[in-house]
This record gives structure tokens, sequence and C-alpha cells, in this order.
């Protein structure tokens, strides 16, 4: 059956193959929908790596005849060579690589320079070991940590698209290298070695392997979904939530509220005429006929909200 094609990109993400990609889609077109019509549908919803008419053809073929649709017209036969090609259309397409990944990689490459230098002076300075060999040996377990932990990742998102513990991991090193910076060079001096030196290469590397953009498409945790979750309930407080409305509708329906609260306040509340011409003029009730039954629905809801206790409801027992 078909449905809204607004919303269908998320869908799409979410899936590993193209096949998958491909027999969504035909559960979302028309039934009479051929090879093309799916190759721009996915096109159409900003799908960057669309099949080839070769390899859509026979995963178009097998789901017309297995959903009875009989004009098969256009279409490939359904050879014992490409029944053969659909047993191995379920590999993953490869992930499409972020731009500038090599550029981030050696900006994160560049920034452990800043994180030797912090090491190596701590190890010195507060430590108070001196031997050369000895505090090489030392220093460089956090940076060599960093490096196993940045290769980690990389190998996580290559193959599920996500970054596992590892990056807990370089977190906490971070962490670790942000109190040895400042116990070396002092709040001001300390952030700038933080933030130029692990702070910025854990960064690079996210970008360089698109995490946030993969972690995205794939199963949140749940405090992932936990910060979302806050993150939109504190957006609806200053009227932000994501609604399907643009940034002028949602000042007008704010100005007709405030319109309609102004109308029902007393004569006393401080510049009330002056405010409600204004909440008035912003809401456009004088040019949208939509926007003034909306206001006045609020001003009657306002207006009887008193009555609401008073309203008999059948008893839902």
């Amino acid at each position: 059956m078909r449905t809204d094609e607004a919303g269908h990109k998320p869908e799409l993400d979410r899936l590993k193959t193209m096949k998958e990609q491909i027999l969504y889609a035909l559960e979302h077109m028309p039934r009479g929908s051929s090879v093309e019509d799916v190759r721009r549908w996915l096109s159409k919803q900003g799908q960057q790596r669309v099949p080839s008419r070769q390899y859509a053809a026979p995963i178009v073929n097998e789901w017309r005849a297995r959903n009875g649709v009989a004009d098969t017209s256009g279409l490939v036969p359904l050879t014992p060579e490409l029944i053969a090609q659909l047993d191995e259309a379920g590999t993953p397409a490869e992930p499409v690589k972020p731009a500038g990944a090599k550029g981030f990689y050696l900006v994160a490459l560049m920034s452990i320079g800043v994180s030797v230098d912090t090491s190596w002076r701590f190890f010195e300075q507060r430590l108070g070991i001196t031997d050369v060999t000895e505090r090489i040996v030392l220093f460089s377990v956090m940076e060599a940590a960093l490096i196993a932990c940045g290769w980690a990742m990389r190998g996580g998102v290559r193959r599920d698209g996500r970054p596992g513990p590892a990056r807990l991991v370089a977190w906490g090193l971070t962490a670790f290298a942000a109190f040895a910076a400042f116990s070396l060079s002092g709040p001001v001096a300390g952030t700038a070695r933080v933030l130029l030196g692990p702070v910025l290469g854990l960064v690079m590397l996210h970008l360089a392997l698109g995490i946030e953009i993969r972690a995205s498409r794939q199963r949140t945790t749940t405090w992932a979904r936990v910060g979302r979750e806050l993150r939109e309930r504190f957006l609806s407080l200053l009227g932000l939530g994501d609604d399907g409305r643009d940034a002028l509708a949602r000042t007008r329906d704010r100005a007709a509220l405030r319109a309609a609260k102004l109308a029902l306040a007393s004569r006393w509340t401080p510049f009330r005429t002056s405010r409600l011409r204004k909440a008035l003029h912003a809401s456009h009730v004088a040019h949208d006929p939509a926007q003034k039954d909306r206001m006045l629905k609020e001003l009657g809801v306002l207006q009887h909200a008193q009555k609401l206790a008073e309203t008999t409801q059948p008893s839902p027992w």
C-alpha cells in the first residue's frame, strides 16, 4: 500500500543492504511499478547508492511473482543465473566515507604531538622521572593507548557502524590528559593543551569515521535515547519542538495564543492594549482565516476553562 513519501529516508537509511531497500520501495509504491520506477523512487528519497538496473531487475521480478503481479513487461526474466545473483544480494553495501576523511585523519595524528609534549613534561616536572629511557616508556603508554582505541573504533565502525567500547576508553584517557595538562600548565594553558591535543584528535577521528552519521542510522543506546528525550523536552519548553512547522508558523501560533490571553486579561495588565495589538499583528489573523480561527478557538477554550470540570463524560469502565 502506498503511504506518504515523507519520512521514508530514515527508514531506508536503517536498512543495511540494497536488496532490503528495493523491497522496501516495492512495498511503498504502486504495485505496477517498473524497475526504473523503483530506481527513480530511491533516488528521490536521497539515497546516494542507487542500484543498477541489472541488479534490481531480478529482485523486482521475484517480488512481483511472489505477490501475484502479472504484468512483468520490461523486466529481465528470472533465470537460474539471476537467482544465484539474488542469493548474494545480502552483502551489506560498503558505507560511504565522509568527505574530507583523509584530512581529519591527518589532523588527528598531528594532535598527538601536543599530547606527547604534555605527557613528556608532566612525567618530568610533576612525577620527577628524569631518566629519558624510563620517561619514554612510561609516557608513551597513553599515546599508544589512544592510537589503539582509534584503530579499534575504525574497525568497529567498518564492521557494524558503531565505535564500540573503545570510544569510552579513549574519552577516559582524554580525561586523564586533561588532569595532566591542568596540573602542568594551569587552567588557561592546560585547557589549550587539552583542546588542541586529545580532544581535537578524538573529534577529528569521529569526523573521519562518520560515527555520529552512522550512529543516527543504527539502534541507539539507552543514554543516547535519554539525551535525545531531554533535548526534545527542552526544545518543547521553548516552543521549538519538531512538529513540522516552520519558524514563521511557530511565531504566528504563539502570537495568536498570546492575543487570546491578553484579550481575557484584566484592564490593569501593563500595556495591555498595545501588547494585544502587537500580538494580533504578529499572528497575521487579519489576512489568514485559518490563523484567525485558531485564535478564536484558543480564546473560546480559555474563556470557558472553568466549565471543563462540569462536562459529563461516560464511564470508561
